[in-house]
């Protein structure tokens, strides 16, 4: 970076992204922040407006004012800019945008990009934002289309009308950031229409596989070779088999358990019919990948549900997409460690391929971080919202905590009447679970390429 025309300080990538985030996120509250986003003409406040730029940057979805009472078209339309480009990152888009103007990336928007979207090599970057940018255009387009049909025929309103939400909702849900506008119960007035709900989750597991698990699943599937779909498959990398499986899996379990736990509550499943149940407890999987929209009263929800949900949110979704959390395949990678040591095996091997120790050390070190968070940020709730306006339960903090961790955006109700220390909490845990706590902490000290010292071996006892 330079000054002045003088270099005073190198910035790394994981610096540059991170910075990227603060500087929009800061963009996002002055412009949030001015009377004419507010629909009583009013300024928000400075920590509402940041509150809500930074769930919005970090494709969150936690707010303290509705989306459709308080924000203007204006309002609105900045929300859904932020979300897009905080899906994307802002230097993706600015690169993008070069290349459309058949301009050359800079090198160390390249080293960016390749940090941001976890790329081996540096190469080929310029090709690879750019399917990005294609995919997620095209996604979210045909999203838009089927929902503004549907959002048409469902709410018999205007075709105009139909359209915004339809372009809004879709860009919402594929970047799993849970905004929406029609008003505070999200999706629950159309618990009962699979088309809707069915429309909104394909988005929102979409964006939750990560843009390069989408790009290779597409090029295999496009390949001139003449070889069966079950072959394509078979081609997938270890990285791309794993991201199926664990969204699969977890999607099943997912819909599983909240059949099983709500099935009578009068509160959520209860009053539906054996098939809206299952769709619903299906969307609530879903939307748990961290997408933040409802279908279902969440503070209806048992204890136990909460509890599962929690843990759901904090997994998140899979790396270099629009999700945030632990993400899946860190999970994988603790279970295969688990089977590995299970069977007496001193290599992790997953689908024939032995995987390095060290993506297991960064899983480890992932998982242990945002448990350490998730105490430290309810620690801190417990005595901040001890006079809240909202009645919660210790359940109710882990809840949104782990919502803003994991960038999904689902509230039990406390969000709105969040104090001042807590709108900071979780603005801090929205912005951390967006770029992960390795990304920030690398951020913060500068320190990634550190040089190996070895030490004599050592053994402890387990168990």
């Amino acid at each position: 970076m330079f000054l002045d025309g003088k270099r005073v300080r190198h910035l790394s990538a994981t610096q540059l992204i991170a910075l990227s985030f603060v500087g929009l996120i800061l963009l996002g509250t002055l412009l949030l922040n001015l009377p004419i986003a507010s629909k009583d003409q009013q300024s928000v406040g400075f920590l509402n407006a940041l509150f809500t730029a930074t769930s919005a940057s970090c494709v969150t979805g936690l707010v303290v004012v509705n989306t459709l009472a308080h924000w203007t078209i204006f309002g609105q339309v900045v929300i859904i800019t932020l979300i897009q480009l905080g899906a994307l990152g802002f230097i993706s888009i600015f690169s993008a945008s070069l290349l459309l103007f058949n301009r050359r990336i800079s090198l160390e928007n390249r080293v960016v990009i390749k940090t941001a979207f976890g790329q081996e090599r540096i190469g080929g970057m310029g090709a690879f934002i750019k399917r990005v940018v294609q995919i997620t255009l095209m996604i979210e387009m045909v999203g838009a289309l089927l929902l503004t049909i549907f959002f048409h025929q469902a709410e018999s309103i205007t075709w105009g009308k139909s359209v915004y939400q339809g372009v809004f909702h879709a860009i919402s849900a594929f970047c799993n950031a849970g905004f929406d506008i029609l008003g505070n119960s999200s999706l629950q007035p159309f618990n009962g229409n699979g088309a809707i709900i069915l429309t909104v989750s394909v988005l929102i597991i979409l964006g939750g596989l990560g843009f390069p698990v989408i790009i290779e699943f597409f090029r295999r599937l496009t390949s001139n070779r003449q070889w069966s779909v079950r072959r394509r498959l078979q081609m997938l990398s270890v990285h791309a088999k794993i991201v199926f499986v664990m969204t699969g899996s977890l999607l099943l379990i997912g819909t599983l358990t909240i059949l099983g736990l709500e099935w009578q509550n009068q509160a959520t499943l209860g009053p539906l019919s054996w098939g809206q149940k299952i769709l619903n407890a299906f969307f609530q999987s879903v939307t748990l990948r961290t997408a933040g929209y409802f279908s279902i009263d969440q503070a209806g929800l048992t204890d136990l549900s909460k509890l599962i949900s929690s843990l759901l949110m904090l997994i998140g979704g899979s790396p270099a997409g629009t999700a945030g959390g632990i993400k899946t395949v860190s999970i994988a990678l603790i279970l295969i460690a688990v089977h590995t040591a299970i069977k007496g095996r001193s290599e992790l091997i997953s689908f024939h391929r032995t995987l390095p120790l060290q993506l297991l050390q960064k899983a480890l070190t992932v998982v242990s971080m945002f448990v350490l968070l998730v105490l430290g940020a309810v620690a801190i709730l417990t005595f901040s919202e001890q006079d809240s306006g909202f009645q919660h339960s210790l359940l109710d903090l882990v809840f949104e905590v782990s919502s803003a961790l994991g960038t999904v955006g689902l509230t039990t109700g406390i969000t709105p009447h969040l104090s001042d220390i807590g709108k900071i909490v979780i603005a801090l845990c929205m912005f951390i679970g967006r770029l992960s706590p390795i990304t920030v902490m690398v951020a913060l000290t500068h320190h990634m390429n550190q040089h190996d010292v070895h030490y004599p071996s050592a053994t402890v006892m387990i168990g």
